[in-house]
């Protein structure tokens, strides 16, 4: 389906604007996949008013393990993320596993930055828990969720989808969350908004319990105050629960709308304020 990166999503506005020649162009976003393995769920997005970048997982075919985990994977992403912007700002996200790649990048662009000269503006986590998080006891039975697929889902997909979420699961338990040496402003994590879902994942008739990305779902932060009490810049509560972010339009209108917001906000109102201990905002 995605067999090569990076992947163009939108093109965002013309370089020179003819009613405004000094109109500095938007900071381009990548978006690096979910736990599935596919860039699929981001050509659904509408307008973000910016060059989109999507970064799908190129070993989705292969089915081939990523043996150095996550960090592995951030760091062979980032050789596509330079031929897409080859330096400069950026935004990175990504929805669940993707808001967790985006933290490993970010963390090595920090700390080798002649070799990845890019400027994290911020990043945009939707609905990515903190797996440090996952490991501590739940109030309730975890449910295995199970996915719902198209009437055209091909049997081949399904299992390279299902392939990808069994590597990223086991990926993400032994991740070991990055460090920060914060000696200096370049050193500390960027600005983090989080866009969390308000519903719960329905449980299936006849069973009791909870999703795992729900274990903490009363958390507000979903986690990430156990990792970093300043992670977070801002939390946005978005409809729909962690698996039809993308599924529903009504849900999909919210998200597109979410997230050029945080755009700009990343791009504006929070990157003034980068160099300073940050709070939460509303």
């Amino acid at each position: 389906m995605f067999d090569s990166n990076p992947n163009p999503i939108q093109d965002g506005p013309p370089n020179r604007q003819p009613n405004n020649p000094w109109a500095k162009r938007p900071v381009p976003l990548v978006l690096i996949h979910d736990g599935g393995g596919t860039v699929f769920s981001y050509y659904c997005l509408g307008d973000l008013a910016r060059p989109v970048w999507g970064i799908a997982n190129p070993r989705y075919d292969s089915g081939e393990p990523w043996t150095g985990g996550i960090p592995e994977m951030a760091t062979a992403y980032l050789r596509f993320i330079r031929q897409a912007v080859p330096r400069g700002k950026i935004i990175l996200g990504g929805w669940s596993l993707g808001g967790l790649l985006s933290l490993e990048i970010a963390n090595q662009i920090s700390k080798n930055p002649i070799t990845y000269p890019f400027d994290v503006t911020g990043i945009i986590m939707i609905d990515s828990v903190c797996p440090r998080m996952l490991t501590q006891p739940a109030a309730a039975p975890v449910v295995q969720h199970v996915l719902t697929w198209g009437v055209n889902t091909r049997e081949e997909t399904k299992e390279k989808v299902m392939r990808c979420f069994a590597h990223a699961g086991k990926m993400v338990k032994e991740w070991k969350l990055p460090e920060w040496e914060d000696t200096h402003i370049k050193n500390r994590p960027p600005p983090v908004i989080l866009l969390r879902a308000t519903d719960a994942v329905p449980i299936p008739e006849g069973e009791t319990g909870m999703s795992r990305v729900d274990v903490h779902r009363h958390d507000r932060l979903l986690g990430w105050g156990g990792y970093r009490r300043d992670l977070i810049t801002k939390v946005v509560d978005i409809p729909g629960h962690h698996f039809n972010i993308f599924n529903e339009q009504s849900n999909l209108d919210v998200a597109t709308e979410e997230i050029r917001k945080a755009c700009l906000d990343l791009e504006t109102k929070f990157g003034a304020i980068s160099t300073a201990p940050r709070r939460l905002l509303p």
